[in-house]
């Protein structure tokens, strides 16, 4: 036969030689799985040790071993993946096959180290691994089978993905990749044939054919060898040539994934392999918005990020492109209620007039820039007037016309979109601002025009020029009543701009624990139980630890009492309940073999009276909240449940035993859990262990209506729980460093600009302190009378509450105490400092001035470094959380 004659690749139908193995062009061989072939009805037996075939069998059904092969899956370069049924279980599940033709001692190392590698990670994002063994003298792998196909076959069926499809697939991914880097495993070939799906949509990633461990003193195969691995199109140009990878790698391939589901073409592309890497190299990928016109601008920029050439150009970290993508996902925004955007307003509003207030007030005076236009009342009087809003005006156009959000916005976490979620423009961000603006000052300027007719103000004039300054700042107030929940909280603004406020999405981190100590390991000459070599009883008889010496996993091997587990039971594939293997038969009897996860059991960690911050409770509520939701309607449910079987691993998931964990010094009460009633008390069982002090406001009715068992479907109470995993649980520096400073800040800037700035003093210095030293005991006088309120105006702006030991708001009497402690210190010398003001003792006055405004400076700071309690706190019993 002629090798010059071409033949097809049965992939991609480029041309190959005819004598070419499998049909497949290089590109292909690189690339991923084959479709499977159709299989036959009647079952074909295998011959026990008898050989297989090179690339295994071509018809199904078929025996092997304890598994009954339904169907091919895929071949890649590794080896073969079968549909297949556990013939002793009954378990649908994948097994992967080394081919006969890959089998030598370093491929046999590097397949099981495959499997090693993906046995660390269990996350619902992942491909589960159930275990490994040999048949017919092959090593193969048993993994979770996802049901759906893979992205590429999704692609293949439907072409692109609408826009929210693929970016929730790829959080998914990012979800796995980022439990698998957190358990030391870099994949190194994403792509969407390695991406799986499940019946519901949710997306795993499979396949750690190539990945590498990030922990340096284990399992180094691949970096001793050397060799560049990978898919062209997906891999990183740094993996290309053979540098040393991070997790910035796997956000390349991320990016190259979700333009790949975006367009249904690979970033780079090429007649063949060499060339597909050359130009993945050396060309940038063509824009998103040239291949497809719906794709948002935004989400162009952040697959151009993901696919920077250089790691450093790339996002750093899973959490933060994950936060970049959200807002383009199938996640409904929620609408941000008027009191957030009224605090993240004043702030926008401060950043934009304030700095050229302050630049023109120095530059021309407060006469050119606001006496001479209510006198001569001339366009050319008004013109540092309107210098200044104008300049307002510009800020508020270009930062929320192109970003969507100015400072304010930004750290209130808002944003500002039009009706189809993209920025609002230069045009509709102009007509935001100009509404409220200009309703105010059309009141306001001719409220002083017919008030003030010369530049010689009387005491009359200048009060209600205060008084209409800060009275006419409430109109826009009046142009918000159209707000309401119904209609997303639009204002006559919103309404007008056709533009909306929304809370941006933003990805919440599960806090993980710290574990004592690493992985028991057996002795050597350790005894065995079926597969497993034994590290220790913990009941001697009933509960074993041991280890898979294959998968290097643990497992907890459980005697079998009474039934075996039901058929629900072994396939129960969700993180939040412990995951079962396989039955192991001996001579004294029947045992169940579990994974054992990483972490530690709940009553070890709330042990001796500890409590749980709630940011961290919130998560174990919620998944044991969702897993009895889902376990009761799988009928796997127990009749009983006790703290004792909740077990939290190293990543901060909760997930449910089945039977309670033996090493505890005193048994806790078990609940019977057949009801809704005895559902919640189980769940406050937990919550009771809660840290009350870290309670945010909104979050204690929700427990106390636990407490009370007041829900009357367990599905009311874990989407509760599920809401209050978007809300914010903690006080950040930022924000009490907000609370604390601005409004003192602002009214400083305020007085200073507005009435020292121009007065004849002969230090700067002690005229910049004088009118500090005031605007203190003003900002204290305020304080004292928002005291029957039990919160301030800072507070209430930035969503902040001070609360007592018993986790309930303060009393007025201990904010009174609060209160004292942070002014009594400043004002009380401040009486000694004004009959040194009396008799003209300027130098006397700044070094005392000076000592009590550090000293409120270092305890102010002191508080923002410590938001949760500040030493004023501290001293008065109380705590700041948020509302």
């Amino acid at each position: 036969m002629n090798t010059s004659e071409k033949d097809e690749c049965a992939r991609c139908g480029a041309a190959v030689p005819t004598n070419t193995t499998d049909k497949l062009c290089p590109a292909c061989l690189m690339s991923g799985a084959l479709e499977p072939p159709g299989g036959r009805t009647e079952t074909i037996s295998m011959v026990p040790g008898g050989p297989l075939s090179l690339h295994g069998p071509s018809e199904f059904p078929c025996e092997l071993g304890d598994y009954r092969l339904l169907g091919l899956l895929g071949r890649g370069g590794m080896g073969t993946v079968y549909e297949a049924e556990q013939v002793s279980t009954g378990r649908r599940l994948a097994l992967k096959m080394l081919g006969r033709q890959l089998d030598s001692p370093d491929m046999r190392q590097r397949f099981l180290r495959e499997g090693r590698l993906a046995a660390r990670v269990n996350h619902p994002n992942s491909l589960f691994i159930f275990g490994s063994e040999e048949i017919d003298g092959l090593p193969v792998i048993t993994m979770e089978i996802a049901g759906g196909g893979t992205l590429k076959d999704m692609l293949k069926q439907r072409g692109p993905l609408p826009v929210p499809e693929a970016v929730d697939a790829i959080l998914d991914v990012i979800s796995g990749l980022e439990s698998a880097l957190a358990g030391g495993v870099l994949h190194r070939d994403i792509k969407p044939s390695n991406c799986f799906v499940c019946p519901d949509g949710a997306v795993k990633v499979g396949d750690y054919g190539l990945s590498v461990s990030t922990l340096a003193k284990t399992d180094t195969f691949v970096t001793v060898h050397g060799k560049i691995m990978g898919t062209p199109a997906f891999a990183s140009p740094e993996q290309l040539r053979g540098d040393e990878l991070d997790a910035r790698a796997d956000v390349y391939s991320v990016g190259a994934t979700l333009f790949t589901l975006l367009t249904d073409r690979a970033p780079f592309e090429g007649d063949n392999a060499v060339q597909v890497v050359a130009n993945a190299v050396n060309q940038k990928p063509k824009p998103l918005s040239e291949l497809r016109e719906d794709v948002p601008p935004g989400l162009e920029k952040v697959v151009t990020r993901c696919l920077a050439k250089e790691p450093d150009g790339r996002y750093a970290d899973y959490t933060r492109l994950r936060n970049a993508l959200l807002p383009f996902s199938s996640k409904k925004p929620e609408p941000a209620s008027m009191l957030v955007r009224a605090a993240a307003g004043w702030i926008d509003y401060l950043i934009a007039l304030l700095p050229p207030y302050v630049t023109l007030m120095f530059v021309v005076g407060a006469e050119e820039l606001l006496v001479q236009p209510l006198v001569e009342r001339t366009l050319y009087s008004a013109r540092y007037y309107l210098l200044l809003f104008g300049l307002g005006f510009l800020y508020f156009s270009v930062v929320e016309g192109i970003w969507g959000a100015g400072l304010g916005k930004w750290l209130k976490g808002l944003r500002v979109v039009r009706t189809n979620g993209r920025p609002p423009g230069f045009g509709r961000a102009l007509i935001r601002i100009l509404i409220p603006i200009l309703c105010c000052e059309g009141v306001r300027m001719p409220l002083m025009l017919a008030l003030i007719s010369d530049a010689n103000w009387t005491g009359f004039q200048t009060a209600m020029y205060v008084l209409a300054a800060i009275g006419c700042g409430w109109i826009p107030g009046l142009l918000a009543l159209t707000a309401r929940r119904e209609n997303g909280f639009a204002t006559a603004w919103d309404l007008a701009s056709g533009t909306r406020v929304e809370i941006k999405p933003k990805g919440t981190v599960r806090p993980s624990i710290y574990l004592a100590s690493g992985p028991e390991t057996p002795d050597e000459g350790a005894d065995t139980l079926g597969p497993y070599r034994i590290i220790r009883e913990m009941v001697p008889g009933e509960w074993i630890v041991a280890t898979d010496p294959v998968l290097h996993r643990q497992v907890w091997l459980l005697r079998r009492t009474s039934s075996p587990p039901s058929l629900a039971r072994r396939d129960v594939a969700r993180s939040s309940r412990q995951r079962w293997l396989q039955k192991v038969e001996t001579a004294e009897g029947a045992w169940d073999a579990f994974e054992a996860t990483p972490g530690a059991p709940f009553p070890s960690l709330v042990e001796g009276g500890s409590r749980v911050p709630w940011a961290t409770l919130r998560h174990w509520l919620h998944d044991l909240a969702s897993e009895l939701w889902d376990a009761t309607g799988d009928q796997t449910l127990p009749t009983d449940l006790s703290p004792d079987q909740v077990w939290i691993t190293a990543e901060g998931r909760a997930i449910l035993l089945d039977e309670p964990w033996p090493e505890v010094s005193k048994p806790a009460e078990r609940i019977p859990v057949v009801d809704v009633a005895g559902q919640q008390r189980f769940l406050n069982a937990i919550a009771a262990h809660v840290e009350s002090t870290s309670l945010p406001l909104h979050t204690r009715p929700v427990l106390q209506n636990l407490e009370d068992r007041k829900f009357e479907k367990l599905s009311f109470l874990t989407g509760t729980l599920r809401g209050l995993l978007d809300r914010p649980a903690e006080v950040s520096r930022g924000i009490r460093a907000g609370s604390i400073f601005m409004l003192p800040f602002y009214v400083w800037v305020a007085v200073f600009v507005g009435h020292y700035h121009d007065k004849e003093w002969d230090s700067v210095g002690r005229m910049v302190m004088t009118s500090v030293m005031l605007v203190l005991g003003a900002i204290a006088l305020i304080q004292l009378l928002e005291l029957p309120f039990r919160s301030t105006a800072s507070h209430t702006i930035f969503r902040l509450a001070v609360i007592s030991a018993k986790g309930t708001r303060a009393s007025i009497p201990r904010t009174l105490v609060r209160w004292a402690i942070v002014w009594l210190p400043l004002l009380l010398p401040m009486l000694f400092v004004v009959p040194l003001i009396n008799r003209g003792e300027h130098a006397a006055i700044f070094t005392s001035a000076l000592v009590l405004l550090l000293a409120w400076i270092g305890a102010a700071a002191y508080a923002a470094v410590r938001p949760h309690r500040g030493l004023h706190d501290r001293l008065a019993g109380t705590w700041v959380v948020r509302h």
